[in-house]
């Protein structure tokens, strides 16, 4: 890859002018004679360019930046989780083994005095040298070598960030930690003695219980990200002391990666939490995915001071409405038994939970088209019995 042929002002121009258009199309058109040798080339930065609007638009105002590969930029965080990660960690080293397309290291960089980025391709290296000077970053060094080969003379960090491969040569999708590349788990014993704090981010796939085990007690902390609905990433704050009950962070952030919400607990907490059960109200209540991910239940409940449907039900409801709630929130309309023939309304979208059906055969049983305004959650409530609540959007205020 000459990925240094695109900073040619002729062919950055391209790009820029090129941005929105449609990449299969492009391919199909002549090419300008000064992009001639380097097309295919160009293509994928147009690509890459057009995945990173997405995630992260900010990069597009920065001359001279130069995208990685396009699977690469899919792979890589939104500059909303990196700017969240960033803010907590500070210090004079900062040390990333897994480089990337360079969102993370080059957001948290400016916090700390020196930093260095490893990449087991050269390429990827380079690019991750040439972004920082474009970023105006100092004292930032990039090393192209498998993390592995670099830890054994890497110098002491006051953090580490590593993010394994999740995906092999063949793309397919991969979570568990012993199946990623570098192996965490192989690598920690030597980590733990290279750096005080270590920050792991994994798929959200991934079971966090399993994954504490895994990591031998050395877990002080798990903050699940949830960034506009998705659940996007673990990360496992490590560090040397053991910790036999790590705190639990379910964490809702902004697009500048602002806490929108975010509750902290332990398991034992949760284990200790009792959380009050009650017949629908007047709202109803469906945390966002990291708050679900965290298995934080009962401490939802107590924290926002609003009841369970069921123990096993895992929506909420109150007679008053909580603006601050993280997730959904709906005002319940009617609620039907499920065998009911006149459910309305029809057209409805439905929400399955603690229930024994799938919400598309839910669909078909109840003869209620897909689409509409209104929401309709088949669920389990205190009594056991099984039922459908009409729920729509509250208006705003």
């Amino acid at each position: 890859m000459n990925w240094q042929s695109l900073m040619n002002a002729q062919i950055q121009k391209f790009i820029r002018d090129d941005a929105g258009d449609n990449v299969a199309a492009l391919a199909l058109k002549k090419p300008p004679a000064f992009a001639r040798d380097n097309y295919p080339l160009i293509l994928d930065q147009i690509r890459a360019r057009q995945k990173a609007a997405k995630k992260m638009p900010q990069w597009g105002d920065i001359d001279g930046i130069i995208y990685p590969p396009a699977d690469i930029v899919e792979q890589a965080s939104s500059l909303a989780t990196a700017h969240y990660k960033a803010s907590i960690m500070s210090g004079e080293m900062l040390v990333d083994l897994t480089g990337g397309a360079g969102v993370d290291v080059l957001t948290a960089a400016p916090l700390f005095k020196k930093t260095i980025a490893v990449d087991q391709n050269i390429c990827a290296a380079e690019i991750l040298s040439h972004n920082a000077r474009c970023m105006n970053i100092v004292q930032f060094e990039a090393f192209a070598m498998p993390a592995e080969q670099f830890v054994k003379t890497m110098p002491s960090a006051d953090w580490i960030m590593i993010d394994p491969q999740r995906r092999d040569q063949l793309h397919k999708g991969k979570f568990l930690l012993e199946d990623c590349s570098p192996d965490i788990l192989d690598l920690l014993p030597e980590l733990l003695v290279k750096s005080g704090q270590i920050m792991l981010k994994a798929s959200p796939m991934l079971d966090i219980t399993q994954s504490i085990r895994l990591l031998g007690g050395h877990v002080h902390e798990v903050h699940i990200l949830d960034f506009q609905g998705d659940c996007k990433e673990l990360l496992f704050i490590i560090r040397p002391e053991i910790c036999n009950d790590p705190i639990i962070k379910p964490t809702q952030i902004s697009g500048d990666g602002q806490i929108v919400a975010q509750i902290a607990f332990t398991l034992n907490d949760e284990n200790a939490a009792k959380a009050s059960l009650s017949a629908p109200l007047k709202y109803l209540y469906e945390p966002c995915a990291a708050f679900l991910k965290s298995g934080g239940f009962n401490t939802i409940a107590t924290y926002y001071d609003i009841h369970k449907l069921h123990p096993h039900t895992h929506l909420y409801t109150h007679q008053n409405r909580l603006d601050t709630f993280p997730g959904r929130s709906f005002e319940i309309i009617a609620a039907y038994p499920v065998k009911a023939s006149n459910i309305l309304p029809n057209p409805a979208n439905i929400t399955v939970r603690n229930f024994p059906m799938s919400a598309q055969n839910l669909h078909k049983k109840l003869k209620i088209r897909v689409g509409g305004d209104d929401t309709l959650f088949a669920c389990t409530l205190n009594n056991d019995q099984k039922a459908v609540l009409h729920c729509r959007k509250p208006l705003k205020y």
